[in-house]
């Protein structure tokens, strides 16, 4: 049983005697006076539960409610019992929180997944993510060890657990690795589409040009077209994309690389196709869709030189393997030629 709380000798003595406070102490109508037998406690182990104090003796099971056992030492020096339902605010509000069997599981789960999350977070000299996972370690390793002691579960069932759980993290983490390369992705090719075309910055560059000459101020900018020439090509991304700074962007580049780094090119080809799809279906102007075809001629270009390097280093691998057989079947050859002769 699993001690609830402990009262002083006066406030124990009034509940026992006094129905009313009894009631009022358990939040529940119904408390019943019971013999030293009940729920299979017999006089002897009765005597060895403490008095003075509220134990609960059974979770809330589905719908029941928790049961607690009141014991106190009457006139005579026997123990008495008293048994009642109780509610879950009134362990809570006495520090303790009956766990059922399926509730410390998940409590597990959880507090196991904490942990996995803690430790992929852990930087090296970083003191706040070290404590962070050294506190959700103890943790977990406190509720493991007192589900082992309590014999809720087998080591056998915790291990099973927290494979599953492992890998459910990592096939998490790794969706969202692709996730996040694919927005940064985006990110990139939104600001590439977002600059004006050659054509416009010439266009500007000359225009200012012949002002100058001409002895025209030019600090109205470009005249009303050109601005709405150059307005017309980031109405359609201007939206999709972000605000960065320098700091920023270079973040995430340098995540980029590092995804680039971890995957086959393959993937991280297949990643910035869908990436450039979901682009062309963007309301796009004639000069955006043309710097997003020469993105994606230049991506598919690099695909086939990727493929065809692959494809030769597979050839001389072949070759090298070839060469090497044919060269230890000579060896060989001339190593027993050579023994036969010396004979």
């Amino acid at each position: 049983m699993q001690k609830v709380t402990s009262l002083s000798n006066d406030q124990f003595k009034t509940l026992v005697s006094d129905k009313r406070e009894l009631k009022k102490f358990m939040k529940h109508p119904q408390n019943e006076k019971i013999e030293a037998d009940w729920a299979n406690i017999s006089e002897k182990q009765l005597q060895d539960i403490p008095s003075g104090a509220v134990y609960l003796t059974q979770s809330a099971l589905g719908e029941k409610k928790p049961q607690v056992l009141l014991v106190s030492t009457g006139e005579q020096g026997q123990k008495q019992a008293y048994e009642s339902e109780t509610t879950l605010d009134f362990l809570k509000s006495h520090d303790v929180n009956p766990v059922l069997e399926k509730d410390r599981e998940t409590h597990l789960k959880t507090s196991y997944i904490t942990f996995l999350q803690a430790h992929d977070k852990e930087k090296p000299q970083d003191i706040d993510s070290m404590l962070a996972r050294v506190n959700a370690e103890n943790d977990y390793v406190m509720l493991k060890s007192s589900a082992l002691k309590e014999k809720q579960f087998t080591s056998d069932q915790l291990k099973g657990m927290e494979n599953e759980l492992s890998h459910q993290f990592q096939a998490r983490k790794q969706t969202q690795e692709k996730d996040r390369y694919q927005e940064d992705y985006k990110q990139e090719v939104l600001e590439v589409m977002q600059q004006p075309s050659e054509e416009t910055q010439y266009k500007q560059l000359f225009k200012q040009n012949l002002l100058a000459q001409l002895g025209i101020s030019s600090e109205k900018d470009s005249s009303k077209e050109a601005k709405k020439e150059a307005e017309a090509e980031k109405a359609p991304v201007e939206k999709q994309l972000k605000q960065e700074t320098p700091q920023e962007k270079e973040q995430r580049l340098a995540k980029m690389k590092e995804f680039e780094q971890k995957h086959s090119f393959d993937k991280v080809y297949k990643l910035k196709k869908e990436v450039l799809q979901e682009l062309k279906e963007l309301n796009l102007t004639d000069s955006q869709r043309e710097k997003l075809t020469k993105l994606e001629k230049a991506l598919d270009t690099e695909k086939k030189d990727h493929d065809k390097q692959k494809k030769e280093e597979k050839s001389q691998n072949g070759f090298t393997k070839f060469f090497a057989r044919n060269s230890g079947a000579n060896s060989s050859k001339k190593q027993k030629e050579t023994q036969e002769m010396e004979r």
